[in-house]
């Protein structure tokens, strides 16, 4: 399920209801309800915050990563360059 918003929330007879918007192809905006039990919500809760935070860890990991490469992809096509420069001149000498 795709979620696009929140668009209402209620507690009723010790069951969170959830109400939640998508936008369908047509651009219309639709509905559907996400039920909880209300001594879940905690729980619930809890593993989204949890959730959230191991994604965010793993993008600043990854961005890390992409940085790190970046410099060595930098450096080393720098050297390729190079070297394909020498390579073109020798088979030109040819």
């Amino acid at each position: 399920m795709f979620i696009d918003g929140i668009s209402g929330m209620t507690l009723s007879n010790n069951v969170l209801r959830i109400q939640v918007a998508r936008i369908d192809a047509k651009g219309e905006t639709s509905t559907e309800d996400i039920f909880l039990p209300a001594s879940n919500i905690n729980n619930f809760v809890n593993a989204l915050v949890e959730g959230v935070k191991g994604l965010n860890e793993q993008l600043e990991s990854e961005n890390k990563d992409d940085t790190a490469k970046d410099s060595g992809d930098k450096k080393n096509s720098k050297d390729k360059k190079e070297k394909a420069s020498l390579t073109d001149l020798d088979d030109k000498s040819k």
